[in-house]
């Protein structure tokens, strides 16, 4: 069995087009809608965010509680209830210190972010993201960024804020010269809505004429892996020239994607139309990249603690992985931060 053909089973399985469906039309004949989302599913999270007003009042409500109940014991010396003191004295201490290094590490980040934003500000030119880019050794062909769905009342929140960083993304990526661009949203709030999509759309095209003039505006399109479709810019259809491909990706295509393939892999060669013999890591790999896209050379995360969010697990074996502590926006000395770290790395593939 080839591997388109797999490929389509996997998709007819999950009711989706086995042929990539150009839904252009569908899009443009919507109306821009500017409604936002009701608010975002939070993706699995383990970073802890008690305070330090927290702490010590948990840790005098002890002391207040334990104090109770050795003057309730008679058989407790002075002595141990001192040691206990001391000993709760020295951890408050510790945790005062390690308070303070971390406020002070973090303002210091801060600012390093601040200063590194007014350096390398674009000025919505593209011979200028280019000046910056052209001086690096290489860069990525591939590239993917992990993006939050904000709550709605916060900064750049819901799905305007979302649609927002898209478009800024996609300028920048496009003047630097990166012909692919994979974005990660763990919820995919953008994918199951058309309306969302037409907008994404028409916001992508103003950014970019913004950029480059209504005169030379690229051509791009955005791609629905999971579904199936295709969206196609303005001026541009499928046989024109893409400059950019933009492809919207969510949790569905790591690793129940990965389960789906396994599943159909199993089903066929139990009806004897897969042969055993024939599964192999690369026939994985290429159905993998069909059915979700290429493995990005350097991935981005915007947010301030390294959270991958279930991204797709085959896909980052040799990627490079960047994110800058204690930064909660997208912006544009990040992303040139990444391309530096990127151009200065060396991947032993097999080493």
């Amino acid at each position: 069995m080839t591997s388109s053909k797999l490929s389509d089973h996997v998709r007819s399985e999950a009711k989706v087009n086995t042929s990539l469906k150009d839904i252009t039309s569908e899009i443009n004949s919507l109306s821009v809608d500017s409604s936002r989302s009701n608010g975002p599913e939070k993706p699995p999270n383990s970073i802890r965010n008690s305070s330090l007003v927290d702490v010590v009042k948990l840790t005098l409500t002890d002391l207040f509680n334990f104090a109770k109940l050795k003057a309730h014991q008679q058989t407790s010396s002075l002595l141990e209830l001192i040691q206990f003191y001391i000993y709760h004295f020295i951890l408050l201490f510790v945790f005062v210190l390690i308070t303070i290094y971390k406020s002070i590490q973090t303002s210091y980040r801060k600012f390093f972010i601040k200063f590194y934003t007014l350096t390398y500000y674009h000025n919505k030119s593209p011979q200028l993201i280019r000046d910056d880019v052209n001086k690096l050794s290489k860069i990525p062909k591939v590239l993917s960024c992990i993006l939050d769905l904000k709550d709605k009342d916060d900064e750049m929140g819901g799905i305007d804020g979302l649609i927002n960083q898209i478009s800024e993304l996609s300028a920048w990526t496009i003047s630097a010269g990166i012909p692919y661009l994979q974005i990660y949203e763990y919820n995919g709030k953008l994918l199951g809505n058309k309306q969302y999509l037409s907008k994404l759309n028409h916001s992508i095209s103003k950014n970019l004429s913004e950029y480059f003039g209504s005169s030379i505006l690229p051509n791009y399109s955005i791609k629905i892996p999971h579904q199936n479709f295709i969206i196609y810019g303005p001026n541009n259809n499928s046989n024109s020239e893409i400059d950019l491909t933009i492809s919207l990706i969510s949790r569905v295509d790591g690793k129940p994607t990965i389960v789906e393939l396994t599943k159909t892999m199993s089903e066929l060669a139990i009806s004897n139309e897969l042969s055993i013999r024939d599964i192999s890591i690369e026939l994985v790999d290429e159905e993998l990249i069909e059915l979700v896209g290429p493995e990005p050379d350097l991935l981005i995360y915007f947010g301030p603690n390294l959270d991958l969010q279930d991204f797709p697990p085959w896909h980052i074996r040799l990627t490079e992985i960047y994110w800058e502590p204690d930064n909660y926006d997208v912006n544009y000395s990040i992303l040139i931060r990444a391309l530096q770290k990127y151009s200065n790395c060396t991947v032993n593939v097999g080493k």
